[in-house]
């Protein structure tokens, strides 16, 4: 297997419980490793950052989580890696799909359903979270079928929103009965955690 980074013994540390490290690396904490590829999620992005170490602080265990746009499978990964139960997710890529599947598989994840969409449409049930690290106008325009898959009293987690748009994504949702919880800056984004109310 081809280890993603250049450097063959690099490890990132995330959050409190994680790093992305090689196979070989012997980690006193959640190691994930990923398999070289172009998708999109490696540890190093601050959007991909600061959902990891907001998902540190939920309750996750026998959890639903639907991951949009999951390209490496990375927070989906960390997702079951937390003890969630249920994890979807779905790319407009199909070699992000072909990775997010050899992703799990290298880190003993069993329990991520993943497939080739460019809409949540398709998805069916609720999700106790729902995630989605990808542009706010994407977001905005997915924002019915989010309110219809995400539990009453769930949560959703934004990334990848500009901070020129951060309010944009504050004002929409809040109209849909979407509380703030926590807002997080990074360099030129945004992170957006909400919970659904009534």
């Amino acid at each position: 297997m081809e280890w993603r980074f250049r450097d063959k013994d690099e490890v990132i540390d995330i959050g409190k419980n994680f790093c992305v490290a090689p196979p070989w690396y012997k980690a006193d904490k959640f190691k994930i490793t990923l398999t070289s590829g172009k998708s999109f999620g490696t540890g190093v992005h601050e959007t991909t950052v600061s959902c990891i170490e907001i998902m540190e602080n939920l309750d996750l265990k026998d959890k639903s989580v639907l991951d949009i746009g999951i390209g490496s499978g990375i927070l989906s990964i960390v997702a079951s890696m937390l003890g969630a139960k249920r994890v979807v997710g779905f790319d407009i890529e199909q070699f992000a799909i072909e990775e997010c599947i050899k992703n799990a598989s290298l880190n003993n994840v069993g329990n991520i359903k993943c497939f080739v969409s460019n809409t949540p449409r398709s998805v069916e049930g609720q999700f106790d979270i729902v995630i989605a690290n990808i542009f706010e106008d994407i977001i905005i325009s997915m924002k019915d079928d989010i309110t219809r898959l995400t539990k009453k009293g769930g949560y959703t987690l934004f990334s990848g929103v500009i901070i020129e748009e951060n309010f944009t994504v504050q004002r929409i949702f809040g109209k849909l009965s979407f509380k703030l919880l926590k807002n997080v800056f990074l360099n030129d984004y945004t992170t957006l955690l909400f919970q659904k109310g009534d």
